[in-house]
Formats: C-alpha cells, structure tokens, sequence
C-alpha cells in the first residue's frame, strides 16, 4: 500500500472555464478527423527558425495502446474507507501509483477485477465482496464481507497511459509526428531528432475516443514573464548584503511544496535550495545559508497557531533565526481571499516583518483541474480569488511578490500540460515544476 497522503483540500469557488482553445500565436492547429490534426498554414518562428507552411498538412495521432495487468498479487486488501480523502480509499493497482498518490482517469471502465488467486479463479463480486472507484482506482473490502484481512488477492485491470506527441517540422521542412513514450504519470514530450522543431504538442490523458480541441497544445514564440528586478526597492537590507559580501540568511516558510513533498528525498531540487544555489552564483562574494520551516498538509494559520516547542513552531522556526529574508509559500492558503485574506496576511507580514525580516510572497503553481473547477486547463491567467488578491496585497503593501503562478500559467503556451510536472498528479510539483519558482524568485533580482 502506498503512503498516505496528507493534503488540505483546496475550498474553491470558481467559473467554470469553458472548452475552447484560448487564442494563441503559434501556428494554427486544429482537429481534422478523429484521430488526425490539420497544421497551417501560417509562419512561425521557434528556436530561432523561421518555419513557413503555405498550405494546410494533415497528420494522423496514433492512440494510446491500451495496457493489460493481469494476476497483480497483492498480500492484502484494506477496508474501502469512504470517509477519507479519495486518494487513500482502499489499495491501487501498482501501475497507477503516483508519488504518494494515484494516477485518475486512465482505468478503462469494467475492468478493474479483485480475484481469489490467478488466472480463472474466482471473481469478487464488486459492490457486494469488494468496493471499486473506477476514477480514482480505489479497491477495498467491504464490511461483512468474504474477505478477510490478511487474506492475499489478485488483481487483472486494463488502462491507457498518457502520451505528449510532438508534431515537428524536420530538417527538410516536412512535417510529421513524433510519439512521446507513454506513462501513467510525467509524460514527457519525446527527444527530436537533429534539424526537427516541435511547433505543437498533442497532449493524450487515459482512455480518448477520438481527438477534441482540448488535446492541442500549440508552441508559441518564447515571450518570456515580464519581471522587473525589484529587490533595491523592496528588498533593499538582503540586495545591500549580498552586494557586500555578507553571510545572507533565508527561510523558506511554507506547506507540502516548501517541505519538498515531490522531490521526495532530493533537496537539491528543493524550489528554496534551488534558489540559494543561484542567489550565491549570481553574488558570489556573499554566502547564502536557507533554511525550511515547511509542513505537509497545512496552511499558513495552522502553522501559526502551533503551541512553543510543537514539532512545527512558527516562533521557532521562522522568527527566532532572525532571517533577513522570509520566503512564503503557501498553496494550502488558497481557501483565503478578500477581508480574510488581509487579515491573515496582515499577522503575517507585522510578525516577520516586525522581527526585521524582508519578505517575499511566492504565489502558488496550478493544482490539478477538478480542484481548480478547470474544464479547460489551458489558462492564461491564475483562476484562484487567492492568488489575485495575494498581489494585489503584495502591491499595496510593496511587498516583494515572485509570481510562480504565471509561470505555470504559459506551460501550455510551450506546449506542455502543467498537470505532467505534479509528481503526485495532485498539487506537488517535481523539479522542473519547482524550477518555475526559482526563475520567479530569481527575477527579483537584479544581474548584480
């Protein structure tokens, strides 16, 4: 059984966002056929190439293979919890396994079956002898029932991995596809091959009957997040220190995300590590020491509000060191907006920055499109009232705001679902995911 996920549950209230590709500047791409995309005409420039297509071509996108497990063995097969988040109701098959968590959506329907031994042995009756979440892959026992708790089963199932295909223009000017390799979670856009330029991407999630708007990610020309330097007005204390050479303290104070949940045990890859490592290279006369005061599953309020000498201690761990420079994250804060927000966030900033701290708020990367009430997780701009008024607190007080969040934002703009960079397929980003945040906070300061 995997481990337990402990994640705050996001209390949104959005508009849904409706199914159709939002305008873009790359080339056209449209869906032709079931199965085929219609590229052109039109002229882009990518990589530093100019690609012109006068005439519209039309490609065909193979579908995903589906995918046959059969005789899983498991020792045991917990009790189906219907009270507990979904992602820890009962046992998942192995292949759907995320990190922490499980991969939705890409169980094909009927198939899941919880058998007595292998082959033809005997089938568990679903919703009589065994419980079975089709989307979220959930299998359990059910009270009363035949099976026993240490009694060992197995499992046959059928899914259909995720796939990015490339569609490429060579070296030749001709255009084509290019497959990327599938996997259930993380699917990355294939390696091209010397002279090929991806000018879209074709993004394919558990089992398609044919293709949809939704599965075209055209490339845009880079047009990078505007971020003027703003750390001499801002940041004025931490700016003059790593200019002269002085040993600079941080502390990354956040949830999941700053405890390095989805880099598992690789803190190099840590957004606040990360950060630290680029902050000395860029001044590297001054040392740079980061620490972490970060707590899974938790907010911003619930860390405050930890007793003195608590595992999580906000005086402890955030205000005794005497940072020059706190660094907030907090996605488990997006339940916050308008009057509680400034509530909260008012504690926040005359607390540490009443202990002579600097701050910078570092707003969230996108969570999965269901927590987010996203039909479409094509977005320009951060639907969360959360992350709207966090800047807009940031520019009454100026404070110094990174905007991770946009970054994330124009993913799709490079052709990339932001749903492949959450190692848990829910709400923890890996390392490229976090790297987003390490260019925002680097944008805050200036070259030297």
């Amino acid at each position: 059984m995997h481990p337990m996920l402990t994640l705050t549950v996001l209390l949104l209230v959005l508009a849904t966002v409706a199914c159709a590709m939002p305008a873009h500047k790359g080339m056209p791409v449209e869906v032709a056929g079931d199965w085929q995309v219609k590229v052109g005409p039109g002229q882009v420039t990518l990589g530093g190439r100019q690609i012109t297509l006068a005439e519209p071509v039309t490609v065909a996108i193979a579908p995903v293979a589906v995918v046959s497990v059969r005789d899983e063995e498991t020792p045991r097969l917990p009790m189906y919890d219907e009270k507990t988040g979904p992602w820890r109701r009962g046992l998942h098959p192995k292949a759907l396994l995320a990190q922490e968590c499980v991969c939705t959506g890409l169980l094909v329907a009927g198939s899941l079956k919880v058998k007595a031994g292998p082959g033809a042995a005997q089938i568990f009756e679903p919703g009589k002898d065994v419980r079975v979440e089709e989307y979220w892959t959930g299998v359990g026992r059910v009270e009363g029932g035949p099976l026993g708790d240490s009694q060992k089963v197995w499992l046959d199932y059928d899914y259909v991995p995720c796939r990015l295909d490339s569609i490429v223009v060579d070296a030749a000017g001709q255009v084509k596809v290019v497959p990327g390799t599938p996997a259930p979670n993380m699917a990355r856009p294939p390696t091209l091959a010397e002279g090929e330029t991806a000018i879209a991407r074709v993004w394919l999630q558990g089992p398609t009957a044919k293709l949809a708007d939704i599965n075209l990610y055209p490339i845009e020309p880079e047009a990078p997040v505007v971020a003027a330097p703003v750390a001499d007005k801002l940041l004025p204390k931490t700016l003059a220190k790593l200019r002269n050479g002085q040993k600079v303290l941080i502390v990354a104070w956040g949830d999941s995300v700053t405890a390095g949940s989805g880099c598992g045990g690789q803190p190099q890859y840590w957004y606040q590590n990360r950060f630290g490592v680029e902050l000395h290279e860029r001044f590297p006369q001054s040392e740079v020491e980061v620490r972490t005061a970060g707590w899974g599953g938790r907010n911003s309020r619930t860390y405050m509000d930890q007793p003195r000498g608590a595992q999580f201690d906000f005086v402890r761990d955030v205000l005794e060191p005497k940072p020059d420079l706190v660094v907030i994250e907090f996605v488990n804060d997006s339940y916050l907006s308008g009057e509680a927000l400034v509530k909260q966030y008012d504690e926040i900033v005359q607390k540490i920055g009443g202990n002579g701290s600097e701050i910078i708020f570092l707003t969230p990367h996108l969570v999965r499109p269901d927590w987010m009430k996203l039909d479409d997780p094509r977005v320009d701009d951060d639907p969360r009232p959360y992350v709207r008024d966090l800047r807009q607190y940031a520019a009454d007080h100026s404070i110094a705001l990174a905007d991770g969040s946009a970054r994330w934002c124009r993913l799709w703009r490079q052709g990339l679902p932001y749903i492949i960079y959450e190692a848990n397929w829910i709400n923890h980003p890996e390392a490229k995911g976090l790297q987003l945040f390490v260019d925002a906070l680097m944008a805050l300061f200036p070259e030297k």
